[in-house]
C-alpha cells in the first residue's frame, strides 16, 4: 500500500470514526468477535488490518474487492458495494468502541482473501468441535478454552451480557456489574 492511496480513505489524526462505502478500495469481512479472534490465531502474521468494533463484538478484514463474493461461511458477512463500513481513524489503535485491533500500517493494509478463507473455515472447526466453547478473554482478547466468568453485564431489563477472562487475567479484572466495551 503506497501512503497516497491510502490518503483516499485513511484518516490518520482526523475524525475519529468515518462511514465508508465498501467495494470501492476494498471489501470487508465482518464476523463475530469470538470466531474473529481463533481466525487471527490463525492467521498469524499473514493477517492485514483488522477493525475492532467493541460496542458490536465484531471484527472487520479489508480483501480486494469482489475477492470473496463466492464466499458461504456461517457467521461470515460479506461487505461489498452498497454497504458502508464504519473506519476508525489511523491512531485510533485501542477501545473502547472502534479501533484497529491490528493496526493500519503501509505494510499491513488488505488481508490476502485465501490466506483470510482457509483461517475462517478453520476457525469454525475448530468452534463446532466437540470440546467445551472457547471465549474470549475481556482483558487480553485472546481465545481461551478455559473461560472464567467474571461478571454479568445487564444492558435492559432482561437482556445480559456475560463476560470472560481466561485463568492468567481473572486476578486483574473486577468482579460484579461493568459496563460495556
Amino acid at each position: 500500500m503506497t501512503i497516497s492511496r491510502a490518503q483516499q480513505w485513511v484518516e490518520p489524526y482526523g475524525v475519529e470514526v468515518r462511514t465508508l462505502p465498501a467495494g470501492r478500495w476494498w471489501d470487508a469481512v465482518r464476523v463475530p468477535l469470538s470466531l474473529g479472534v481463533r481466525a487471527l490465531e490463525h492467521l498469524g502474521h499473514d493477517t492485514g488490518a483488522v477493525i475492532k468494533d467493541g460496542y458490536g463484538s465484531v471484527l472487520y478484514w479489508l480483501i480486494r474487492p469482489t475477492a470473496a463474493d463466492h464466499w458461504r461461511l456461517p457467521q461470515v458477512q460479506v461487505l461489498g458495494p452498497g454497504c458502508h463500513v464504519a473506519v476508525p481513524a489511523q491512531h485510533r489503535t485501542s477501545g473502547p468502541g472502534l479501533y484497529w485491533r491490528v493496526p493500519l500500517t503501509r505494510q499491513r493494509y488488505r488481508t490476502g482473501p485465501e490466506p483470510l478463507h482457509f483461517a475462517l473455515r478453520a476457525a469454525l472447526a475448530d468452534a463446532s468441535g466437540p470440546r467445551h466453547p472457547a471465549r474470549v478473554c475481556c482483558r487480553c482478547e485472546r481465545s481461551t478454552e478455559a473461560p472464567v466468568l467474571v461478571r454479568v453485564i445487564e444492558r435492559r431489563p432482561n437482556t445480559a451480557r456475560a463476560v470472560y477472562a481466561c485463568p492468567d487475567c481473572v486476578p486483574h479484572c473486577p468482579a460484579g456489574p461493568g459496563q460495556l466495551e
